[in-house]
C-alpha cells in the first residue's frame, strides 16, 4: 500500500517533471528535429532522490499525463501522438531509466559510483534503445540517427551532475 507521503512525492516529481519543458525554452537539434530540454535532469534526479518504485511511478506518471493531452512534453505539446512520434522511445524509457538509478544507486551516496552507475544506465539506455524507434518513425538509417544525437551527449553528462550536485545536497532525512 503506498503512503500519503509516498503519493505526495510521486506527484510532486511528476509535477517537475512537467514544469521542466516550461524552465528552458526547448532548442531543436536539425535533422532528427529533438529539442534539447531538462527532463533527463529531472528523470535521473527523480531516480536518485525516490525509492525505486517511487521513481518509476514519479515519471510513468508524467507519461500518463502528456498521453491524456496536456502539455507536459516538449514544445508544451501533449498528446498520445508525441508517444508514438520520434522522440516516443525516450518518452517510454523515463521510467526505466529513474527505476534503473534507484536500484543501483549506492546506499551511501558513493558519488564516483553513482555518477559512473547513472551515466552508463542514461546513455546508453536512451541512446541506443530510443533511436530504435527514433530511426523508424522518421525513416532513416539507425547509425545516422545515432550520430546524429552526439550533440546531446555533453549536455546529457552535465545534467546528470548537477543532478548528483542536488541529489548529495538534500538529507536522505528529508525523503524517507
Amino acid at each position: 500500500m503506498i503512503s500519503m507521503k509516498q503519493m505526495i512525492r510521486i506527484s510532486l516529481f511528476a509535477a517537475m517533471i512537467s514544469v521542466s519543458v516550461y524552465l528552458f525554452p526547448p532548442f531543436l537539434v536539425p535533422y532528427v528535429n529533438i529539442t534539447f530540454t531538462l527532463q533527463t535532469l529531472l528523470v535521473v534526479l527523480i531516480g536518485f532522490l525516490l525509492k525505486p518504485s517511487e521513481a518509476f511511478l514519479s515519471c510513468f506518471i508524467y507519461l500518463l499525463l502528456g498521453a491524456a493531452g496536456l502539455p507536459v512534453f516538449s514544445g508544451a505539446q501533449g498528446g498520445f501522438q508525441i508517444i508514438v512520434g520520434p522522440t516516443g522511445g525516450f518518452l517510454i524509457l523515463f521510467p526505466f531509466l529513474a527505476l534503473g538509478i534507484s536500484l543501483l544507486k549506492s546506499k551511501t551516496k558513493k558519488m564516483w559510483f553513482d555518477l559512473l552507475i547513472s551515466i552508463l544506465l542514461a546513455i546508453p539506455l536512451l541512446y541506443l534503445l530510443a533511436n530504435i524507434w527514433l530511426s523508424y518513425s522518421l525513416s532513416i538509417n539507425y547509425w545516422r540517427a545515432l550520430l546524429s544525437l552526439i550533440p546531446f551527449v555533453p549536455f546529457d553528462i552535465l545534467k546528470i551532475g548537477f543532478a548528483y550536485l542536488i541529489y548529495q545536497k538534500i538529507p536522505d532525512e528529508v525523503l524517507y
